[in-house]
């Protein structure tokens, strides 16, 4: 009979095995060693989030609005009219996803195109139209994959941190010892609105970047740096698609008078992401000073 924790590490290393998959394991194991933090948080993700939780930064997706009409004919937004729906547009950016872990998944074997979503009860939308466009807010199907990823992570490094620590679980089930040493190793999330998982020791404390001190200018390179890739054509398709929807959140932050680096760093780790799997793997394409940025803030992403 196989031992808990290597199973673990073995289907999270493994693509082939689903998220919901994982999780249920992941749910197993939590439970049989008393973790009740961790326990909780598994049941959130394979069951969905009710209305007003307190999400995970990493389900608070960041949408564009676009100006369409009929089948999907697009134009761009009026200059005229751009300073009038601002505040609505930016309203209605975030996008709180409450769905199960297995809705998410099934909405990525959609294919690459985007999500159309509706606009939040507070947006009125009535004031959304212009002429016969109207406005509607679109979420890049990458960036649901990353919410997935973040989770697979997330596991992966608890169950090789159990493992290293020789908190196996063999025949299924865990010793008293290997419970004991779990409670006094403190397991557990840091903060419902950050993806990372504490692991200390009692007593000792973790802390997380504090990014508010980034250099907006160099932002601002980066910002510039794959605007001129984008214009170049070094990536076609639906790959620039989805990097254009994402640099116009980078713009919109960096413009703004108090940029909400949550936001900033979650945009960077999907350009990442995107730019990774382009053809010819666009990052090349910017200058190393501005890589830098983008990898750090990525980073950022993956464990804040």
């Amino acid at each position: 009979m196989p031992a808990l924790v290597p199973e673990l590490v073995d289907m999270a290393s493994t693509p082939a095995v689903s998220t919901a998959d994982l999780l249920r394991r992941a749910l197993v194991v939590a439970r049989r060693l008393d973790v009740p933090e961790l326990v909780c948080r598994f049941q959130a993700e394979l069951k969905g989030y009710p209305e007003g939780s307190d999400l995970p930064i990493y389900r608070k997706l960041i949408g564009r609005v676009e100006c369409v009409r009929g089948q999907g004919e697009s134009r761009t937004i009026p200059h005229t009219r751009a300073a009038e729906i601002d505040l609505l547009i930016n309203a209605a950016a975030e996008e709180n996803v409450l769905h199960s872990v297995k809705v998410i998944e099934d909405l990525t074997q959609q294919g690459d195109k985007l999500f159309a979503s509706k606009f939040p009860e507070s947006v009125n939308v009535q004031t959304l139209r212009l002429g016969n466009f109207s406005l509607v807010r679109v979420i890049n199907v990458s960036q649901y994959r990353g919410i997935l990823d973040t989770l697979r992570t997330d596991v992966l490094e608890w169950a090789l941190d159990l493992e290293g620590r020789k908190i196996i679980g063999e025949g299924m089930s865990f010793t008293p010892q290997e419970k004991q040493a779990v409670q006094e190793q403190h397991y557990h999330f840091v903060n419902v609105s950050g993806s990372q998982i504490q692991i200390s020791s009692t007593g000792s404390t973790q802390t997380q970047a504090n990014t508010t001190g980034t250099d907006l200018g160099a932002l601002r390179g980066l910002v510039e740096a794959l605007s001129t890739a984008l214009d170049r054509g070094t990536v076609q398709g639906e790959a620039a698609d989805e990097l254009r929807a994402e640099l116009a959140t980078l713009k919109a932050q960096v413009a703004s008078p108090k940029p909400k680096w949550e936001i900033i760093k979650a945009t960077a780790r999907s350009i990442k992401t995107v730019a990774e799997g382009a053809a010819g793997n666009i990052l090349g394409e910017l200058a190393k000073p501005h890589v830098a940025t983008l990898l750090a803030l990525a980073a950022g992403a993956a464990g804040s």
